[in-house]
């Protein structure tokens, strides 16, 4: 999967995550699947902006970056609305990851000797 393709599929991840926090039944939920479409359009968004000229490591670097800064975040909040935002940041990122290549120039899913 070459780069413009793995951006289109992070917008289009963005846009299902949207249509649930629309759809959602609680205010929890919305603020969740906000937060997970707000992670994935924001990495497709580095990916064709700044990122297009970063090479694959920088590129995973930064959204683990990023990922981190929103799990500290979530970790810090103890109640109330924010920590279901967050918590929908870090999937949203966690997903993202999966379509980039990582530190071991591999893309998700790959086979682990241990799993099979």
């Amino acid at each position: 999967m070459n780069r413009e393709q793995t951006i289109e599929r992070m917008r289009a991840w963005a846009r299902r995550a949207q249509s649930e926090a629309q759809n959602a039944d609680t205010r929890a939920d919305t603020l969740n699947w906000r937060g997970q479409a707000e992670a994935l359009n924001g990495v497709a968004s580095f990916l064709s902006e700044q990122g297009a000229q970063l090479d694959d490591f920088a590129i995973w670097s930064q959204v683990v970056s990023d990922r981190e800064k929103s799990r500290l975040a979530w970790l810090s909040e103890q109640e109330g609305p924010q920590v279901s935002y967050y918590a929908g940041q870090v999937a949203g990122f966690d997903v993202a990851l999966t379509a980039l290549k990582d530190v071991d120039n591999v893309v998700w899913p790959r086979v682990e000797p241990h799993v099979g």
